[in-house]
Order: structure tokens, then sequence, then C-alpha cells
């Protein structure tokens, strides 16, 4: 590997992301030399990275010849591979966190900025413990369970395979297929790796290996014909229109019958022999060294070095917070008994607020959220400098995957323009998206929540590196400030129970700020959590036990929302002190937008730094 790393590495060209010195910089020959040895510390980096993760490369549409095989690959999920990605990201890392990063250009600064941060949180965890999985999630989380009921290979590589795959031509349609053949390889890779966290003691707790397995089952239950990938690669045949296309098919679903659902089969059998023994206990404190591993969590998820003690306070503070509005308006609107919770309760199942569960009901559910989307994106020019032209797509979740997937989700677009963003909603029931919470959920996935973000990501001039890298807090907390940012627009003006939704959805990431550190550091049960969830903010019991088993095998990922959006809002009201009046929203939402894949503490000091020119 680390021949081919050498003999590709100078495929790998950032040049226009690292552009010269500004004219404050040290002398020419330590600066040159210097930046020439970082972008060749990028160069190494990115090398390991996209070989150790390929499909990292195909979400940012990164040309093939870059890293030869990216497409038709899988990440290694095995023992070894875990191993040999995480000693090749570890070299990579300390290469580049030896260079003085006060000599860079300032380009090159922010490029360490990101790169260093970001894969020093991703590997904080497996320096903690030995088992779980590097990069095991959106191509970037590490996993402490490496299969789960909402991520790991048997959830997203269909996923992946789905939405991220392109096939339009007959070269294309090849890589498919020998991707396709490498999933058994990664499926088996990471049974292995489940095994051995299970025979050291990490075994996931018993609900989570019952949600894991149906998850499991039901990819496997409609048979290979009626499969999600092969629908899906048939489908992306027929628009191709590919000669052979039949060929193609044929190939796929052998692939699909002999190789992939006995690996699925597999995976279900040892699920099904671990099942009685698993605990219920749900936080990381009883894995072994389960303190030390919440720690790094917190910072792989965060971008800083928290106490979980300090987070839960901030989660009760906020509740209490946002609580006191919500009880104002639902008491404006004629609801007065009962606790906050137990009042949106009532509004959870209102008629006059459901859709029909059925077809019909759902193509009108996503109409509305299509229009939503589209009203949003006429008011942009009034709080932003620039919109990026790529266009959001909005789709169903798909089936198989319902059962434990999020209410709704963003992918990225391709940066040359040939795949849009993405945003997933869940409907598996329409009872779980009250029209009142349509608003809000569609602002933060689509405009001006993760679109904006990556769009605006994937066209900055930067490496693919950081194109392909994205800092949880400051994502998840731009997301949440872009919901706070739409009723400013006066979006919910006309609207009330749909502002009641932005406030229950601001509530939820509080609430998520206290039950993750519940569980993962005070022991509560999963019940606990799930109870407090309900009685708190008035979600379902569904979809607030959905929720509580996303915390439990994503540790720390819940706490990034409410977090980064305190930092976005405490940065704004500092902007707003020192500008007076000469503070123009367009230009501070920009600012952080340029931004806003970057970890938090690079967001912070580049704000400080535009405010002391904007003040001079």
């Amino acid at each position: 590997m680390k021949l081919r790393i050498a003999a590709l590495a100078g495929a790998l060209l950032f040049a226009t992301a690292c552009g010269p010195s500004d004219e404050s910089a040290p002398p020419a020959h330590t600066a040159q030399n210097l930046n020439e040895q970082f972008d060749a510390a990028i160069q190494e980096m990115s090398m390991a990275y996209f070989s150790h993760v390929p499909e990292a490369a195909t979400q940012i549409g990164m040309p093939e010849e870059t890293v030869p095989g990216t497409s038709e690959r899988m990440m290694d999920r095995s023992l070894d591979g875990n191993a040999a990605r995480n000693q090749a990201l570890e070299g990579a890392l300390a290469e580049l966190s030896s260079i003085d990063v006060e000599l860079l250009s300032p380009d090159r600064q922010r490029t360490h900025a990101v790169v260093t941060t970001l894969f020093e949180g991703m590997l904080s965890p497996s320096r903690a413990v030995d088992y779980g999985t590097t990069a095991a999630a959106w191509t970037a989380w590490y996993m402490p369970y490496p299969i789960a009921q909402n991520s790991g290979p048997t959830v997203d590589i269909p996923n992946f395979l789905n939405s991220q795959q392109p096939v339009t031509n007959a070269e294309e349609a090849e890589a498919y297929l020998a991707r396709l053949a490498a999933v058994r390889s990664a499926l088996d890779g990471a049974l292995e790796s489940y095994r051995h966290g299970v025979q050291a003691g990490a075994i996931p707790p018993d609900f989570i290996v019952e949600k894991s397995l149906a998850v499991v089952e039901s990819f496997m239950a409609p048979g290979a014909g009626q499969n999600a990938m092969y629908l899906s690669f048939t489908d992306k045949l027929e628009q191709a229109g590919l000669e052979n296309a039949g060929d193609y098919a044929d190939r796929a679903l052998q692939i699909i019958d002999a190789e992939i659902i006995p690996a699925y089969q597999k995976i279900a059998d040892y699920m099904g022999e671990i099942k009685g023994a698993a605990p219920h206990d749900a936080g990381l404190w009883r894995l072994p060294n389960g303190e030390a591993l919440y720690a790094a969590m917190i910072r792989h998820m965060t971008d800083l070095d928290l106490s979980a003690d300090d987070i839960h306070r901030t989660g009760l503070d906020e509740v209490n917070r946002i609580s006191s509005e919500m009880d104002k308006l639902l008491r404006a609107e004629g609801y007065d008994e009962g606790t906050v919770g137990e009042r949106m309760q009532l509004l959870n199942v209102e008629s006059r607020f459901l859709y029909a569960n059925d077809a019909e009901g759902k193509e009108q559910l996503l109409d509305d959220v299509r229009a939503m989307v589209d009203g949003m994106y006429a008011e942009l020019p009034n709080w932003f400098r620039n919109v990026p032209e790529h266009e959001v797509e909005v789709r169903m979740v798909p089936e198989f995957s319902q059962a434990s997937a999020p209410m709704g989700y963003y992918n990225n677009p391709a940066p040359d323009g040939s795949r849009p963003g993405y945003y997933f909603i869940n409907l598996r029931d329409t009872s779980l998206h009250p029209s009142w919470t349509l608003r809000t959920l569609s602002y933060h996935e689509a405009v001006p929540g993760h679109h904006l973000d990556g769009a605006t990501s994937v066209d900055r001039d930067a490496p693919l590196l950081v194109k392909a890298l994205w800092s949880n807090t400051s994502g998840e907390g731009w997301a949440l400030y872009a919901e706070q940012l739409a009723a400013e627009m006066g979006m919910y003006a006309d609207d009330p129970y749909s502002d009641l939704g932005r406030l229950q959805a601001e509530l939820h990431r509080a609430v998520r700020l206290v039950v993750d550190t519940g569980m993962h550091a005070k022991k509560w049960s999963r019940e606990e959590a799930i109870a407090y969830m309900v009685e708190t903010e008035g979600l379902d019991e569904a979809t607030s036990t959905s929720e509580i088993e996303r915390y439990v095998v994503w540790p720390g990922q819940a706490l990034g929302y409410k977090l980064g959006q305190l930092k976005i809002v405490a940065l704004r009201e500092e902007a707003m002190k020192a500008l007076g009046d000469s503070f123009d929203i367009r230009d501070f939402n920009q600012q952080i937008l340029d931004v806003a894949s970057s970890p938090m503490p690079y967001i912070e000091s580049t704000t400080r730094e535009w405010l002391a020119v904007a003040t001079n």
C-alpha cells in the first residue's frame, strides 16, 4: 500500500486550493518551502483517507484517476482493515501536525485547521479502545458497534449504492458491478469486527441487537429480484439507456442472490446467537474503558474537550428556557392545561394536522415539503450574499431502512453538478410528520440548513479532502441556527403551530444534551431517556424510542446541534455589539456559511478576525 500511495501521490493536485502566501508572510523561501511541505502532507493524508475510505471519493465526485480503483471498492471493515486505516491516518496526521501552522499561507491555515482537528477527533476513540470501527458511518464517524440498526454496512451500503453510485455509461455500470461484488467482503469484515467487540465485552444492548437484526431481515425478505439495490440498479440502467442493460441486470441479480443475501444471513445468524446474552444497559459506561471512550466521542463529535457534566447542565438550562417560550405560545392558542410535553402530544394526534397514511397522502406531504423549500429559496437573497446553484431534491427514505432511519437526513451534491443534494424524509408513517413539523424539518435538512452548507462546501476552492470532511458540531449547529433564522425571516409569522414545531425542534436538541450524557455518563436507562423525551417535549413514544436508540449507537453525535447553534448565536451577538448600526445579517451569515463545514474553533477564530478587520 505504501508503494501505491507513493506512486499515486503526484496525481492529487491541490494547487488551486493553496494559493500564494500573503504579503505579511515570512521570507519567500521559508514560506514557500513550508507550504510545499504542507501540500505534500495533505497529499499523503488524502491518499491515505480516500484509499481506505473509497466511498468518500465517490460521494464528492472525485475523478477516478485521482485515486484509481475507488469507484470499484468498498471500505475494508475487518479488524485488519480497521487497523491499517488507523495506522495510515495516524501517520499522515503526525506529519501534518508537525508543521508550524503560523508560517503557512491563510488558505493553508484553514486546511490545516480542518484536517487536523477532524482527524484528531475521528481517531481519538480508537486510541481509547481496541474495538469498534473508524469511519464506519457517513465516511467519518467512529462506531462502537460496527453494525447497528441505523448505520454501518447493512444500512449504509445499500443507501450509498442507491443514491451515490452513478450509472450513466457502460464503464460506470461495470464499476457498479465491481463494487457490488465487493459488498460481501465488506459485510464479512464488519461481522468479524462485530464479533471481536462482543468477545471484548462491547456487546450492543439487547434492543440494539434486536433492531439491527430486524433491518437485516427486512433487507433479505423481498428476495433478490425485489431487492432495493437490484431495483435501483435496473432503474439507473433504464435511465442511462445502455445497450445490454439486461446482461448488466442479470449479473447484479446473481451477485445479490449468491453473495450479498448470504452475507446478510450470516450476520442475522450471529445476531440471533447473541441476542439472548446481550445486556439491557444503554450507555458506554458499561463497555471496557467506556468512560474514556465517551470523552473521546465528545471530542470527536463536538471538536472540543467538554465534560459530560457541563453539557448536561447546559441542556437542562436550555430545556427550561425553551419550554417557557412554548408555554406562552400554547396558552395563546388555547392550550393551557398540562405540561408542555402533554400539550404538544395533543397536537400530534389532531386530525387537522395529519396526512393520510397512504400513497396519495405521502405524495401530498412530499409536494407540500417541496413547496416549502421553493418558498424559502425566494427569501434567501435577502439573508445571504451568495446562494449556491446546486439544486436540492426531496426524496422518500427507502422502505427497507425506514423503521430505524431518522425523520429526515441530507446528502451533499456532487461538485461537478452531476448529482443534486438529496433531502430524504422518512414516511414510514405519515402520523410521525404532523403538518406543523414539516417547515422546520425542511429548513434544517434543505435550505437554509444542510443544503446551503453542503453546496457551499463542495463549491469551495479547497482540497478535495477538505470537501469530503464535515464537522458535526458546525454542520448541525448551522442547520439548527437555520431553523432560528427561518423564524427571523418571517416564515412562521402566520403559522403559530409551525412556530411551535420550530420551538419543539429546538427543545428536542436541548433534550439531546440531557439524555445523551444521561445514558452514557450518568447511567440512565433507555426507558428513562425515552420517558424524559416524551414528557419534556411531547414527542410520540415511537419517535422518541428511535431517537434514543440512535444516541445509543452514535454516542455524542446528538450533542453537536445545540452546542454548535449556541456558539453561532453567541458569535452573532458579539458581531452585533461590535459593529452596531453597520451590522448586516447577510454579511454575518455569509461569513459563517463560507466556513460552515470547518471545526467550530476555526469558525470562532475566523469570525473574530473578520470582526477585527470590519471594526478598524
